[in-house]
């Protein structure tokens, strides 16, 4: 521990840690939580820390919240301070035997909500943590001088990101997410993480990348592509599969300098490659 950190319970000088559970969320392959804390605040308190889960991870009057972020190493951000209202032993939506919760937000700490970032090593991945175990090797890392809005743009070649999260960006008009892409020629990949099915497409000329994505979060997800309509229209609410399911990645940058026909031969060229044509893909020609 350096010598000059300040340790996290300072920030909290009238809250009892002995009467808390710090919950630790942690992002997984195909789950990240601060997406959905960015997305709905409502959801992050009572999906994530109320609601059903699989144990009484919540035997405590307080849970601590806090959420890793995705491109800082050993970094979380806090994101709240519940109280436990009531328990009971309960079945999640798939028939699960569990507890569900109901929790509601404390006025502790809520300035700090979003823009306080902790620094943590993870030693395991137990969701549901005793402080005493914790408080010694939590440190304050930085306090954001805003609300944390979502994830910073993470250079061209580190596009993948899934559609929920890009559309979220999108409607917020994140700045370096704006400037970055908002000139950008390219080529794009659209994934259905369910069927494996691919779509290729590309921006050049005046539209960027920016203005083509939005496209697809304007139209329910189609952005007027024929195969990807059909997709969607066969689907109880087109635009929830399109959040649930689609992926977003940009193949390939092209320069501004790049013309037009250039770019619509490496669209091609990534056709061949991802056999998006046919039976593998989305794209109809």
């Amino acid at each position: 521990m350096n010598n000059g950190a300040i340790l996290i319970d300072i920030l909290f000088p009238s809250f009892d840690w002995n009467d808390a559970k710090i919950h630790v969320a942690q992002k997984s392959p195909n789950n990240r939580p601060i997406d959905v804390f960015t997305r709905s605040f409502d959801e992050w308190q009572n999906d994530w820390n109320g609601n059903f889960h699989s144990n009484h991870c919540w035997n405590k009057q307080y849970i601590f919240s806090m959420i890793e972020l995705p491109t800082q190493p050993d970094c979380w951000l806090f994101a709240g301070i519940f109280k436990v209202l009531s328990y009971q032993e309960g079945k999640s939506l798939t028939g699960k035997e569990g507890v569900i919760y109901k929790v509601s937000l404390s006025e502790k700490g809520q300035s700090m909500i979003g823009r306080l970032v902790i620094h943590w090593v993870k030693d395991a991945r137990i969701k549901g943590r005793k402080p005493e175990r914790m408080l010694a090797n939590m440190r304050v890392s930085e306090i954001l001088p805003e609300t944390y809005a979502g994830e910073d743009f993470p250079g061209y070649t580190n596009v993948n990101h899934r559609y929920d999260v890009l559309e979220k960006l999108w409607l917020d008009s994140k700045s370096d997410w704006l400037a970055a892409l908002t000139h950008c020629q390219g080529v794009y990949l659209i994934t259905d993480l369910k069927t494996g099915l691919r779509y290729v497409g590309s921006a050049y000329g005046e539209e960027g990348i920016w203005s083509r994505w939005g496209d697809y979060f304007t139209s329910g997800g189609h952005a007027g592509n024929a195969l990807l309509k059909k997709l969607l229209s066969g689907k109880k609410s087109g635009i929830d599969y399109a959040r649930k399911n689609f992926q977003i990645s940009l193949l390939e940058q092209a320069s501004s300098r790049d013309s037009e026909q250039y770019i619509i031969q490496r669209e091609s060229y990534w056709k061949r490659v991802l056999l998006t044509r046919g039976k593998y893909g989305l794209n109809q020609n």
